[in-house]
């Protein structure tokens, strides 16, 4: 499922958010701090996306998780000029209170950056996040992973590519923010379209707001 979504809401809440922070010593919030977290409150209302299929013999299954466990991809270089992708998880996340989801985050972060992640720190993901955006991709499909029912990927912000050329006043005066285009892979075993749907719709309603 794909779903493009306004940000503006989104760039303003972010501005305002680290505005305070800012003057508190703390951090500044990433455009994927906040998605992040709306991911993770979107699964209140639509759990599906956190169960996924197995299967033991000849029989299939629908494994439902008590926790949600989720991956963020981190891209790592190396010294060689070389790239890696990183997918540890915070755990439990949905039950943190946002504080301490930003600081769990950005520890996984930190220490995947500086090679210092464990074995326990990629076990038992139970949905991921990556952010292809960074480098400028409007949107891609990522894969799933055994043991996960969906990933979901977020794209570049930016104007909509027929209107990258037009003037700024031009845009003003035609009313146009940037958008962001958010990609939901499922296991079409465990969810169906129309939750996968749901679940890209209650994400953007927190975004903006809700």
């Amino acid at each position: 499922s794909q779903r493009v979504m306004p940000v503006k809401v989104i760039d303003e809440n972010r501005r305002l958010i680290n505005q305070h922070r800012s003057l508190t010593g703390e951090t500044k919030l990433s455009y994927t701090h906040l998605v992040a977290w709306a991911l993770v409150r979107a699964l209140d209302a639509v759990p599906a996306l956190n169960q996924a299929y197995t299967e033991s013999g000849t029989e299939a299954f629908r494994v439902t998780r008590a926790h949600v466990n989720l991956g963020v991809a981190v891209d790592v270089p190396g010294k060689d000029g070389a790239r890696s992708l990183k997918v540890p998880c915070v755990k439990a996340a949905e039950s943190l209170r946002f504080a301490e989801f930003v600081a769990a985050y950005d520890d996984l972060v930190t220490r995947a950056r500086n090679n210092k992640l464990t074995i326990s720190d990629f076990e038992g993901t139970t949905i991921s996040l990556t952010n292809p955006g960074t480098v400028g991709t409007v949107g891609s499909i990522p894969r799933l992973m055994p043991g996960q029912g969906a990933i979901i990927a977020t794209g570049a912000i930016d104007y909509p590519p027929e209107y990258r050329g037009v003037p700024e006043d031009s845009r003003s005066s035609l009313g146009l923010s940037k958008v962001m285009t958010v990609t939901c892979t499922y296991d079409h075993r465990v969810i169906q379209g129309a939750e996968s749907g749901l679940f890209l719709a209650r994400i953007q309603a927190l975004l903006e707001g809700e």
